[in-house]
């Protein structure tokens, strides 16, 4: 399996409906071949005034890590004729796939992350070098500016979303193949027999009845001289199913990356002070990156009977004595419609949330009152989603 790792092992909790909304213009229609390439290793080239807060202490993690936001997604983009994705496991490497409809060909490149900052050279020779951010990965291919958007958590369809690979059976004898479905129905394949990469992008149909499965069409391909089907259902994290190409039918049963069992939610109520009688409280991330969502709760306590509640709550995170990010106000977020989706928003508007990924490490959430008022309040932290 170390081929499919380095090949097709994109992400693991995603959200593609912005890029293939992007794709919705139109495409050439070229007349695909099955052509097979070679793969070689890719050879990459190394507001506002901030308010005051007591410095947290928490405890360091067992390994020494010092936490920070985490790059961890998929991001994707168009560029004429293609849909570039990238796909980053931890803060210091990144993958990335070229999904080139109009030169039916799939080009891989994979490399270090320093600072955010990448130069990669993809299988198809292209160049590309840029810098990923927490919001998006910006960069440079063929002389042109791309801005690729970190695809959303949340949708229509979150049980299925995931990244899935394992080995299929057909005429061509075994394969690797790899599926990645988003949360809004979205789906991406790849399949390597040999050194031929077949593939391409589409969606998902819903079953008509609870026993019926999931089917897709990917209607922009790659390898194939028709558009590739399939069906599939998904139990316990297999992805049992069957596809087609122009080479014939393949049945396949692939494994979700990344399922785990987990805690998903601690909180804790206290007086919220000013100045050191702030309410503060920790957590520690291990095994890899999270998305979590922190909440400061104050005004929905006082409609619960507590007295005297927290009136307008203020949250900061920080890691060790860093400040990573900070709310006022859940719905000033830049990301609130996530917020919203994740089905665990706040009700009064007061409140204040941070829905944000972290690295492994420790962190430190600090929570005040807005003018320095006081009162009782809640702070809470929610691992969100299964990544």
């Amino acid at each position: 399996m170390k081929s499919i790792i380095k090949y097709l092992n994109l992400a693991c909790w995603i959200g593609l409906s912005a890029a293939v909304t992007a794709l919705a213009e139109p495409t050439p229609s070229p007349t695909p071949t099955s052509t097979p390439h070679t793969e070689p290793s890719a050879s990459p080239t190394p507001s506002g005034t901030p308010r005051t807060y007591p410095t947290p202490t928490p405890t360091p993690t067992p390994d020494g890590d010092h936490g920070e936001v985490s790059l961890r997604g998929v991001y994707g983009t168009t560029s004429p004729g293609s849909l570039v994705l990238f796909y980053i496991e931890n803060n210091a490497h990144v993958q990335v796939h070229q999904f080139d409809v109009t030169g039916q060909v799939i080009g891989f490149a994979e490399g270090p992350l320093a600072n955010g900052y990448f130069s990669l050279v993809l299988t198809t020779g292209q160049g590309l070098v840029g810098k990923a951010t927490e919001n998006g990965v910006t960069f440079v291919m063929g002389g042109q500016t791309f801005q690729a958007s970190r695809f959303s958590t949340f949708g229509t369809d979150s049980k299925i979303a995931g990244c899935y690979f394992g080995v299929a059976h057909g005429p061509t004898g075994e394969s690797q193949v790899m599926f990645i479905i988003d949360s809004n129905k979205h789906i991406f394949m790849v399949q390597r027999t040999g050194t031929l990469l077949t593939g391409g992008f589409g969606l998902v149909t819903p079953p008509a009845s609870a026993t019926a499965p999931y089917t897709f069409m990917l209607d922009h391909f790659i390898g194939s001289t028709s558009a590739i089907t399939g069906s599939f259902t998904i139990i316990d994290g297999v992805f049992t199913g069957a596809f087609q190409t122009s080479a014939g039918t393949f049945t396949v049963n692939t494994f979700k990356n990344s399922l785990f069992n987990r805690m998903a939610n601690i909180s804790t109520r206290g007086l919220v002070g000013t100045g050191q009688g702030q309410l503060i409280g920790g957590f520690i991330i291990t095994g890899g990156p999270k998305l979590v969502m922190i909440r400061a709760m104050g005004p929905s306590l006082a409609a619960a009977g507590v007295s005297p509640a927290l009136a307008n709550p203020i949250l900061t995170l920080y890691a060790g004595g860093t400040q990573l990010a900070a709310n006022d106000d859940w719905k000033t977020n830049a990301n609130v419609a996530d917020i919203i989706a994740s089905g665990i928003a706040p009700t009064n508007d007061l409140e204040a949330v941070l829905l944000i990924r972290l690295e492994p490490g420790a962190y430190t959430t600090v929570v005040g009152g807005v003018g320095d008022t006081t009162g009782i309040g809640l702070v809470e932290v929610y691992e969100v989603g299964s990544d």
